[in-house]
């Protein structure tokens, strides 16, 4: 017959083990979750600089005339020249893309997606990858929005 002492042996292995697959799949959420975060603020830094810079570019013969608008194949260059320049301080486990450029008048709007895949994610079997979409809108001249 077997004593209580000796039917619960193993026991703390069992918990040990459980503990540690939940305290891994904690840190898998940490890391890929806290890269999500920074893709997310690069996006929108890289938007917003994008955005800023091209609303810069007026055409300089309607500006004479007293409309302020932008030049819209100018402006359209100097946003892909900010994003280029940006893209070369992204980590490389990052991936963004200059999404679309609308200009319109005095005001154009950047959009950038991101896309990148899980690092601690993957080695428990979850296969996704994180997306992130942001987008920046910036005028030239004065406006009465607030």
């Amino acid at each position: 017959m077997m004593s209580p002492r000796e039917k619960e042996s193993g026991q703390a292995s069992l918990v040990f083990i459980a503990s540690l697959v939940i305290i891994m799949a904690a840190l898998a959420l940490l890391v890929d979750g806290g890269r999500y975060l920074v893709m997310r603020n690069r996006g929108r830094m890289m938007a917003d600089a994008s955005a800023l810079s091209a609303a810069g570019m007026l055409d300089i013969e309607k500006a004479q005339e007293g409309d302020f608008v932008l030049d819209k194949t100018e402006a359209i260059k100097q946003a892909d020249k900010i994003f280029t320049y940006n893209m070369a301080d992204i980590p490389e486990w990052s991936d963004y893309q200059l999404t679309q450029v609308r200009v319109s008048g005095n005001e154009i709007w950047v959009t950038i997606t991101g896309t990148s895949a899980p690092v601690f994610g993957s080695n428990f079997g979850l296969n996704y990858s994180a997306t992130i979409v942001s987008s920046a809108r910036a005028a030239s001249g004065i406006s009465g929005e607030r």
